[in-house]
């Protein structure tokens, strides 16, 4: 464990195989990995958020440049942000207290999503994550 700790990043501790430590700004937030049937339903979670940016906006978010997304969309963005960092968060978390869009707004950085999204695709071995959030933000994602 010692090793790990000192190869994590500020942001990530993977406490083990299957339990990481996420600092974001005053707050820790344990990710703990999925059972199979969460894991299910976050894939079908994962892609109505798409779906569901794409049709608040009126336009395909394959095609938005980040700049577009956080100025003209932002309250939609972080809207989905935050109730996809909040069901992530909770899961095997007792008292887990949900951050509000307001905060995540305040204290998130395209990075800190990044590194989320790579912890929760090595931590459940979903292979597809990161091609998928490359396919859809490649545009954002090549601006940046």
């Amino acid at each position: 464990m010692e090793k790990d700790l000192k190869n994590s990043t500020e942001l990530t501790k993977k406490l083990s195989e299957s339990q990481t430590l996420i600092s974001i700004s005053n707050k820790e937030f344990t990710l703990n990995e999925m059972s199979i049937g969460k894991a299910k339903n976050f894939a079908i979670e994962i892609v109505t958020a798409v779906d569901r940016l794409s049709a608040k906006t009126g336009k395909d978010i394959t095609q938005m440049e980040v700049s577009e997304m956080l100025t003209v969309y932002s309250d939609i963005v972080f809207e989905e942000i935050t109730k996809l960092l909040n069901w992530i968060f909770s899961y095997k978390n007792d008292g887990y207290k949900n951050i509000e869009k307001e905060w995540a707004e305040n204290n998130l950085t395209i990075r800190m999503l990044i590194e989320i999204v790579k912890e929760i695709a090595r931590q459940n071995q979903l292979s597809w994550l990161i091609p998928f959030f490359q396919e859809k933000i490649q545009i954002a994602l090549r601006t940046t």
